[in-house]
């Protein structure tokens, strides 16, 4: 069981400590607008407790407990177990009353206020344990949402994660559900951009342009699409160089940096193309403007490194490599480039010290058994 899934458990299972269970007796009467239902036997009914006080708070003996404060339990319990023994009672109750309880719960949830979102939480569960169809998976996801959002505190950072990721799950249901519904792509869209998934956001919205009939929201999201295109751009533009096409990703990635020179991802990309093209001079220089905005980046430290490498900057290369050592030590593959600085500049005993120190990390590394072998035909 992964932890999201216990959390879950364990988060529903805490609420039923709310529910209290009254003794109905058997031929007892409930009453809604014109419609009776006659228990045809001893029954117990859900109430939670703070709705229970309100009932004992008005002091009347004829009204005892409220119908809609068995409803709320009866919410409750359906968001909370959906196995319990006496929901097809419940069932059969609500039915004899004429009493529809989807619409019911959608009202409670809309009229929650920030304090009682994890109510929110149990109601929506309750929907989807009633019918989990597109806009209950909608509205649940909804809830989920809201509740990460709305209790947003050092310790509750796990907790507010898994309600997000279990929100981004139900929206996802609602459209394997139906692929048209458009709130879902809207709502997804603000979710992939979250996680700087440019491209898939770009997906959703224009997916969402196609199917919305809103006005507000289409205006909202083509202002979004234009805010995000040079992020589309430079995902791209990093996709392409991670896949040795430097020349297109260029395209991309060099128009972004007069709006963007001081993201030091953008130019770190920009500095990877330029050293796949052999232009080791240039990809110094964006990786030397890199380390300006973040002095300890680790990949730039290393990837400036070879650059000197290439240029014949053997000392350099060392001292970058040292410094990246200083900041990440053990890591076999820095000794084999600094061992290979200083193998270039004509240091075999120190070149030969690294690169038994990095087979000591991973005896069996093919890039340091090759430089090894180079080493001892030098010797």
């Amino acid at each position: 069981m992964n932890k999201k899934i216990a959390f879950f458990n364990e988060f529903f299972d805490n609420k039923k400590d709310d529910i209290f269970f009254l003794t109905i007796k058997k031929g007892a009467s409930i009453k809604f607008k014109d419609y009776e239902y006659i228990t045809n036997k001893e029954m117990p009914v859900p109430v939670r407790a703070e709705k229970l006080l309100e009932d004992i708070k008005r002091e009347s003996d004829d009204e005892g407990v409220s119908l809609n404060n068995i409803i709320d339990g009866i919410i409750y319990v359906l968001g909370t177990d959906k196995n319990f023994e006496y929901l097809n009672d419940y069932k059969e109750m609500l039915e004899v009353l004429h009493f529809d309880l989807q619409p019911y719960i959608i009202l409670c949830i809309n009229k929650l206020d920030e304090g009682n979102v994890d109510d929110g939480v149990i109601y929506g569960k309750a929907l989807i344990n009633i019918n989990e169809d597109e806009k209950n998976c909608f509205i649940y996801a909804s809830v989920l949402e809201k509740r990460a959002t709305a209790k947003k505190t050092a310790v509750d950072e796990n907790e507010n994660q898994y309600f997000l990721e279990e929100a981004h799950t139900f929206y996802e249901k609602s459209l394997d559900y139906d692929s048209k519904f458009a709130l879902s792509y809207y709502k997804l869209g603000y979710y992939y951009k979250l996680k700087q998934q440019y491209v898939k956001a770009e997906l959703y919205w224009k997916k969402h342009q196609e199917l919305d009939n809103d006005n507000v929201r289409i205006e909202e999201i083509r202002n979004e699409l234009n805010d995000l295109q040079p992020y589309v751009d430079y995902e791209n533009g990093y996709n392409l160089v991670l896949k040795e096409q430097p020349d297109e990703a260029l395209d991309l990635l060099l128009p972004l940096v007069n709006e963007f020179s001081g993201w030091w991802n953008l130019l770190f990309f920009i500095g990877l193309a330029y050293r796949s093209l052999g232009d080791y001079e240039i990809a110094e220089k964006y990786f030397e403007n890199v380390l300006k905005i973040e002095e300890y980046q680790k990949e730039t430290i290393n990837e400036l490194g070879l650059c000197k490498i290439c240029r014949g900057k053997y000392t350099e290369a060392a001292e970058l490599f040292t410094t990246l050592l200083n900041i990440e030590p053990g890591t076999c593959e820095i000794f084999c480039n600094r061992a290979v600085a200083h193998l270039y500049n004509e240091e075999i005993d120190r070149a030969k010290e690294d690169i038994e120190t990095a087979l000591k990390i991973d005896p069996n590394d093919e890039i340091a058994l090759s430089i090894k072998e180079e080493i001892e035909q030098k010797l």
